[in-house]
């Protein structure tokens, strides 16, 4: 029904991941293909351009609140797709879950506090933290022999344990290692944070992409106890391909929280979406969900594609994702002196620009992140590159 085939032209657009190229590597650089920032080479589904289209014709663009109907697609989507009743009182709007996950920290720590994440991470949990003067504890998540990510547990507990430690930033699915974490895991992590007095901020903005044998725990799903010490942030705009759009959802199922909440975004002017946020959100929802089951169709032969390059690849391994539309490469087997070689190996040989694994920690030295949202043939044509450069070297 939807086109997944057709390769865009973005050059010259107002593409953040296209301009990149020019801004780190300089005019000339055209022929660069990047796979890098996690947004999709997709246009969005008919259904919501439609729906934007009949906005901007007859709508008048003032001041926005969320309707009733908006707040019934949002949690009929929860209620359908990951099975989790959402009291519509308990949810709180922004135009991006980083905002809003902000907003969170400021309303749960104080300057010198501590806070934990789970490195490699999602990068701008690093710069969440500092900005807002909070000293991060990492938990390093430990990568088995078997290459499988897990959590540290017992290191979890002794951090979790520092009196100044008062929140916990989780990642689910893991932005960008894959792992989708089961409820167990999940329980673990609450039970911990309960005993110690930390709040839980969890980032499921890749909830709708649970790859086949595996389903997104919603946290606030495991239970009352749980719910009550954790803000849980998802948005439709990495499902959907609307991060332009401006639109995310925080469930908050505790009062005392959602005022603390409250508080924290009216002492930074409050938090707000976009008109066409809201629209494409209600839209998409309603709407656009045969749209998402075809692109996981897309997203799974993706995923055989770079499976495929990873082990006819000496030297690379690809880490098996159990979500996310992001490809972890463990590219350590390829010797490059200095993840810096590595990077200008791909970008000046191979003509790729991925995103390098060093953004997300040091632990993320040597790896690569590869961004399987696009045509299929134009994923093959930056792997064949990186294979012809591999073979040339």
């Amino acid at each position: 029904m939807y086109d997944f085939d057709t390769i865009l032209e973005r050059h010259g657009s107002s593409s953040a991941k296209w301009h990149q190229i020019v801004e780190e590597m300089g005019q000339g650089n055209e022929d660069v293909v990047p796979l890098s920032v996690a947004d999709m080479e997709f246009k969005p589904a008919p259904e919501i351009v439609e729906a934007i289209v009949e906005a901007a014709t007859h709508d008048v663009f003032g001041y926005d609140y969320a309707t009733d109907d908006y707040f019934a697609a949002f949690t009929g989507w929860m209620a359908r797709r990951h099975n989790l009743a959402v009291d519509p009182d308990a949810v709180r709007l922004s135009d991006g879950v980083m905002p809003a996950i902000n907003t969170a920290l400021r309303a749960v720590t104080h300057p010198g506090d501590k806070v934990i994440i789970q490195r490699p991470v999602y990068y701008p949990f690093t710069f969440a933290c500092e900005r807002n003067g909070l000293t991060i504890l990492d938990n390093t998540l430990r990568l088995s022999d078997e290459g499988r990510y897990e959590m540290d547990f017992d290191d979890l507990e002794a951090k979790a344990a520092d009196p100044r430690c008062t929140a916990i930033l989780l990642c689910n699915p893991h932005n960008p290692v894959g792992r989708v974490w089961t409820a167990d895991e999940l329980r673990r992590v609450g039970d911990i944070c309960l005993e110690h007095g930390v709040t839980v901020l969890c980032d499921d903005i890749h909830a709708d992409f649970a790859h086949p044998g595996h389903r997104t725990v919603m946290f606030s799903s495991l239970g009352e106890r749980y719910a009550n010490n954790a803000f849980e942030f998802t948005a439709p705009t990495k499902t959907f391909n609307l991060a332009g759009l401006l639109c995310s959802n925080a469930i908050i199922p505790n009062p005392e929280l959602r005022r603390r909440f409250d508080v924290a975004a009216e002492n930074i002017g409050g938090l707000t979406v976009s008109h066409f946020g809201l629209v494409a959100c209600q839209a998409a929802y309603n709407h656009a969900e045969p749209w998402l089951d075809e692109l996981m169709v897309v997203l799974q032969r993706n995923l055989g594609v770079i499976r495929d390059f990873a082990a006819r690849t000496d030297g690379i391994r690809l880490i098996e994702p159990e979500g996310t539309y992001l490809a972890w490469l463990d590219c350590r087997g390829l010797g490059f002196e200095t993840p810096e070689a590595q990077c200008e190996f791909l970008r000046g040989k191979a003509r790729v620009f991925l995103d390098e694994g060093s953004m997300f920690g040091q632990c993320g030295d040597y790896f690569e992140r590869v961004n399987l949202a696009c045509p299929t043939a134009l994923l093959e044509r930056v792997l064949d590159r990186w294979s012809k450069a591999l073979s040339e070297r």
